[in-house]
This record gives structure tokens, C-alpha cells and sequence, in this order.
């Protein structure tokens, strides 16, 4: 098959009705070969770098960190660059007339790992990187752009190019947590301004319970302006212990640009008719609507996107008219000076006191009870009438390490508040944050949750918001744990079982207040490590049955008719440094003991197989009757239900 690589360079025209003002196509060929997804037919891969400008005057670009500061063009607009991806149906004519933008996760592309569980790759164009098919049958046009400054140019991660802040110094802060052993330099944020000691400092804490300690200047070096290591030579990090280093850095990024980015780009391809753009067909754009789906770190980036109203391009016209944010109850640290979205999400173990976790975290618009501002993340789109239709998903992850509670209860966790008309919020009970563990073996103290997988329910509630969107069509009823419903409770009264060898969290990654000083809304934080503030918003979390199963939320079939005990949080082992504490991303699964006999052996309080089960037909049976229903909910594809029940026959009994 003819793997077509050119460099073509269009200048869009003065008239675009985007900000985009030139498309450079380096790459351009048929996916897969040229197989043919059902109806739709053959795909094509379009990849390439787009430039823009922005007007700094505009009042929602104004709003972007430091843009008073950047350098204009002839024609007073500040310039970036960012690479892009486009998956589309050769022919424009046969597919779903949507744009489904992924928003990137750190330069990296998922979606077909998470709607067609396909491989995982940056370079998706072989008949493997089309998994099951899911997006491509549906007839999607897939796009993914760059919006992340300071990504390494490797592994075919996106990347944006935008200016700098020339001679502008700050005092940072980078953490360092390692979880794996052999690792005695680490890698900082931003360069050092000078190897100046005395400007520098690296402290150790052993969890964010204890107290800091100054690790002795003649303990730690610079091994290069962007590099520290410990002394003597070759001396380890330890695992699971946290590190806290101050340095001096200059030249920020004025890295909210990438908001605009995705703005301006998504904008002119549903709406530029001219040739230069990819998606237009016989001088009119291809595509109707559009629709953002953002996984973890970019579900956070698209919670941010609309909070700060970046939904509407500079002509004042609506971007998404849809948003899937998946795995995302915070914000992102982007449009702030010397921001860091690479960062991990602040965490029970690691990572707290970035820029990303404060008020508000509902969609709606609530009071703070600390300083009396009443906020929501649909404030400005509400003002100016173009908010998306949103689905919220998440999974038990969420809820204990990233506070999901808040974004439907009140910030003091009292009530439930009632959500918008255009909002839907779906848990996916007793899943963990990712379909595959995110931490090194030995670091959690059991198996990571495997077993229940929420893609499928993804996949049916992709179509549901696109229907929303099309023809209003009302999606699914939103299932979520609740203060009404007894579903949503204190950690402290959980009544999880008494499993042997399995010990319960402290508590809920907490949401603690910062203080980062008083240009903070500005996006300019105080230098150096910020402030621990005055009080926390409670954090709830989904009741559990008898098992030890969450009872709110969408319960995949493999719950509804369990094999085991399904959480989404782990704990760290103690050979893991930091025992006890909440180990990352990971949940865990623990099975069923197979006989009365052996769970009484064991003191397992939990029903055995054969207790709950006749025989495995019986079980089958069950979990076909837990698919059916969600299929009746509308949470289920009729594939998805004959593949849950192919899962349930392939269980060894």
C-alpha cells in the first residue's frame, strides 16, 4: 500500500472565519490499508501542523496568563503552532457528519484504546490500531491536536509551539516521587536559572502528614540545569518517599494558549469551506457538529476549557456542541505562569498544593463557604448561552482520590445539589481509573482491578451524546451514589467486609485549600511551595454492599453478578515506602472463595461461588440478565452485551 509522506503548505485565506491562518500536511494515507468499516468504508489519516494567531484583545484570549506581555505580529496577533492528527472517512459524504475531538493526554492519543480497545499507539495507521472498529463503523471523524507546552519531541507525542516571556525569573517547584528503585537523578519542570545553591532547596517529607525537612545542601547536586541527583554519587531516591525541590527558573511559556489552540482549530475545520481545510467537501465544511471527549488529565483540561469560556471561538460561535469528560473532577494547571499539566493530579500520596484542585468543582453555580465567591464551571457558557450537553463519567477512583463527590454535592458535602438540564453524571461503580495498572508490581498490596471494565457503558453513552446533540434526543438518566439515596457516605462510616489480608484507606484523598498568594487569579502563583489554607471540602464516597461492592452508579454485568470484590482504590506496602497510603490510580480485586468451606477456613465473611452460584450456566445466566437491563437502560450496545456474555463463558470454574 502506497504510505504517501508530503509537505504541502496552505495559507489560509484573510476571510477564514477561524483563527487558523496556514495547515502544512506532511503526512497523508489510507488507514488500515484501506479496510472497509461497514457502511462508512475506508478511512484516511491526515496528519500536520496548523499556525495561528490570536487577538490578544479579545476578552476571553485576554484573559489567558501573561498574553499582555507576548510578542505581536504586523498585525498585533500573538503567533503559535501545533501539531495535528485527523482520522476521517474517505469519503466525508458517508460518515456521521460529527467531529469527535480527543483532547490529547500529554501528547498521546487514546481513544482507540479506550472506544475500540485497540492497541495503544501515537501512530495509529495499521489494521490492529483500529481494535473492534466502534469509532470508525459509527462513521466518526476523530481529531487530535497539540496543547501542551514542554512536551519531549518523541514518540509521536503532540506538541504546541507558542512564545515566551523573555527574562521573566520565578522561583518554582517541582516534587519527585519514585516508585520504582535504581533512580538517583531526577528530571525537573523548567531549567534552572544557575546552579546557585543558594537559591535552591530540597526537602523530604515521608507522607503529607509530617512535617518537611531541609535535606543539607552537601546531600544534593545539580547535574545539570535541568537535572538534580543525591550525593555521595549514585545515592537513590527512595521509593515512596516525596521530595519537594525550590529553584529559579525563567522565560515562562504563556501555555494557556492552548486553549485557544483547540478553539481556533476545531472552529475553522467545521467551518473554513476553503480547500486548505481537510475536512471541507465541494467548498462546504463536511461536518455539523462536534463533540470533545477528554480521558484524566484531559478531562481536567476540558473542565478548565469551559470554565474559563473557552467555548466560543473569537467570532463568538459555539465549539462543542457536546463533551464527554471522563475520569476528571479538578481543573488543570495551564493558564498560569510557569504552569505544570504534566503533573499527576494532586494525590492522597504526592502531588498536592498545584495550581489545579480549588473551587468550584460543580457544574452549577454554588457558594465557597471559605471566601463567600459563587462559582460554577458552566458560569461564563451559562452568561453566554453556549454550553455544551455534558457527560460526566467516572470511576470509585474518582471519587476517592479526586474528590468526585463535590462535583454533586454542596462544597461543604451536606446536600445534593440538582444538576443542569445539560448535564449528565455516570459512576461506573467498582472500576479503577484505568484498563490496565498504572503502578510498578510490588507497589500496591494487591492485583489491580482488571476485572471490571467500563468501556463498554462508553461506548453506548458516545452514541447517547451524540444523539443529544443531533436531535435532542434525552441520553440516559444520570447514575451516580447520593446523599438522599444512602448511596454517597463519610469514609468513615463505610461498611466494607472484613477481608482477610485486605486493610481499608485512612481516609479519602482530602481537598485541602492553598494558598498561592494573592495574584493567584491571575494565574500567577506566589513563588516557591504555597500555603497550606483554612479548612477542606468534605469528601464523600460510594456505600458498598455486603461484598464490598459500590451500590450507586452503573454496575457493568460483571458486578451485578460478581466473582469477587471490585474497588477502585489500592494501598501502598510498606516495602513501597509510605504503607497504607492510597496507591495512585490503582484499585483492586479480590476474588470469591470458591467453596463454604474454604471462605469459613479463611474468615472470609463474603458468600462463596458455589453459595451464590448453582453452576457456571447459572451464572452465565445471571450475568446475560445484567447486560440485558443495561441495554434496556440505554447503557449498553447489543455487542457489548454478546461479548459480556462470551466473557461470563470463558470463566474458568
Amino acid at each position: 500500500m502506497l504510505n504517501l509522506v508530503l509537505v504541502a503548505m496552505v495559507a489560509v485565506s484573510s476571510c477564514a472565519l477561524a483563527e487558523v491562518t496556514r495547515i502544512e500536511v506532511t503526512r497523508r494515507q489510507p488507514f488500515a490499508d484501506g479496510k472497509a468499516y461497514g457502511s462508512v468504508g475506508a478511512y484516511e489519516r491526515i496528519s500536520g501542523r496548523f499556525y495561528g494567531e490570536v487577538n490578544p484583545g479579545d476578552p476571553i484570549t485576554a484573559g489567558i496568563t501573561d498574553m499582555d506581555k507576548a510578542p505581536v505580529n504586523a498585525r498585533g496577533k500573538v503567533e503559535y503552532s501545533a501539531d495535528f492528527d485527523i482520522l476521517k472517512p474517505a469519503d466525508l459524504r458517508t460518515g456521521n457528519e460529527t467531529l469527535l475531538y480527543e483532547v490529547n493526554n500529554r501528547g498521546n492519543k487514546l481513544a482507540l484504546l479506550l472506544f475500540n480497545d485497540a492497541l495503544r499507539t501515537n501512530d495509529p495507521i495499521a489494521l490492529e490500531h483500529g481494535g473492534n472498529g466502534f469509532l470508525l463503523r459509527q462513521g466518526f471523524t476523530i481529531v487530535w491536536s497539540g496543547w501542551e507546552t514542554g512536551l519531549p519531541d518523541r514518540s509521536g507525542r503532540l506538541r504546541i509551539n507558542v512564545p515566551n516571556i523573555a527574562g521573566l525569573e520565578q522561583v518554582v517547584w517541582d516534587e519527585i516521587l519514585e516508585n520504582e528503585r535504581g533512580i538517583s537523578s531526577a528530571r525537573l519542570t523548567f531549567k534552572a536559572l544557575n546552579d546557585d545553591k543558594n537559591r535552591s532547596a530540597l526537602h523530604v517529607l515521608d507522607n503529607h502528614r509530617s512535617k518537611p525537612r531541609l535535606v543539607p545542601s552537601f546531600m544534593w547536586e545539580y547535574g545539570d540545569d535541568q537535572n538534580i541527583r543525591l550525593l555521595p554519587a549514585g545515592t537513590e531516591f527512595p521509593i515512596g518517599v516525596i521530595h519537594q525541590f525550590t529553584y529559579p527558573t525563567v522565560n515562562p511559556s504563556i501555555s494557556g494558549l492552548g486553549f485557544a489552540a483547540t478553539r481556533d482549530f476545531v472552529s475553522f475545520l467545521r467551518r473554513d469551506g476553503g480547500n486548505h481545510n481537510p475536512l471541507a467537501k465541494d467548498g462546504r465544511p463536511a461536518l455539523k457538529q462536534a463533540i470533545a471527549h477528554g480521558n484524566s488529565q484531559a478531562g481536567r483540561y476540558l473542565r478548565d476549557f469551559l470554565y474559563r469560556g473557552f467555548n466560543e471561538d473569537e467570532a463568538g460561535r459555539i465549539v462543542f456542541e457536546g463533551m464527554n469528560i471522563h475520569l476528571a473532577a479538578a481543573r488543570i494547571s495551564l493558564n498560569q505562569r510557569f504552569a505544570q499539566p504534566a503533573r499527576a493530579f494532586s494525590l492522597a500520596h504526592g502531588f498536592r498544593g498545584y495550581g489545579d484542585v480549588g473551587f468550584p468543582f460543580a457544574y452549577g453555580i454554588l457558594k465557597d463557604p471559605y471566601s463567600g465567591r459563587e462559582d460554577g464551571i458552566l458560569s461564563i457558557c451559562s452568561r453566554r448561552g453556549n454550553c455544551p450537553k455534558v457527560m460526566h463519567t467516572v470511576t470509585s477512583t474518582e471519587y476517592w482520590q479526586s474528590g468526585n463527590s463535590l462535583v454533586t454535592t454542596d462544597p461543604l458535602g451536606k446536600r445534593d445539589v440538582k444538576l443542569s438540564s445539560n448535564v449528565r453524571v455516570y459512576h461506573f461503580a467498582g472500576t479503577q481509573h484505568s484498563s490496565a495498572a498504572t503502578m510498578p508490581p510490588g507497589v500496591c498490596s494487591l492485583p489491580a482491578n482488571l476485572d471490571i471494565d467500563p468501556r463498554p457503558v462508553l461506548r453506548a453513552l458516545l452514541l447517547a451524546l451524540d444523539r443529544w446533540v443531533k436531535n435532542g434526543t434525552q441520553p440516559p438518566a444520570s447514575e451516580y451514589p447520593t446523599i438522599r439515596g444512602h448511596t454517597l457516605v463519610d469514609a468513615k462510616t463505610l461498611r466494607f467486609p472484613l477481608i482477610p489480608g485486605v486493610a481499608l484507606p485512612l481516609e479519602p484523598n482530602p481537598k485541602e485549600r492553598f494558598d498561592h498568594g494573592p495574584d493567584y487569579s491571575r494565574g500567577i502563583l506566589a513563588p516557591g511551595l504555597p500555603a497550606l489554607g483554612r479548612g477542606r471540602y468534605p469528601v464523600l464516597v460510594p456505600a458498598v454492599d455486603r461484598d464490598g461492592n459500590e451500590i450507586g452508579g452503573v454496575r457493568m454485568p460483571e458486578l451485578a453478578a460478581p466473582l469477587g470484590t471490585a474497588t477502585g482504590w489500592a494501598l501502598r506496602v510498606a516495602e513501597a515506602g509510605s504503607a497504607g497510603e492510597l496507591c495512585y490510580l490503582d484499585g483492586i480485586f479480590v476474588p470469591f472463595a470458591r467453596t463454604r468451606a474454604e471462605r469459613i477456613a479463611s474468615g472470609d465473611p463474603r458468600l462463596s461461588l458455589v453459595e451464590r452460584y448453582r453452576d457456571r450456566k447459572d451464572y452465565v445466566a445471571q450475568v446475560r440478565l445484567a447486560a440485558i437491563r443495561l441495554k434496556e437502560a440505554g447503557y449498553l450496545l447489543e455487542e457489548d452485551l454478546v461479548r459480556a456474555v462470551a466473557r461470563a463463558e470463558g470463566v474458568r470454574w
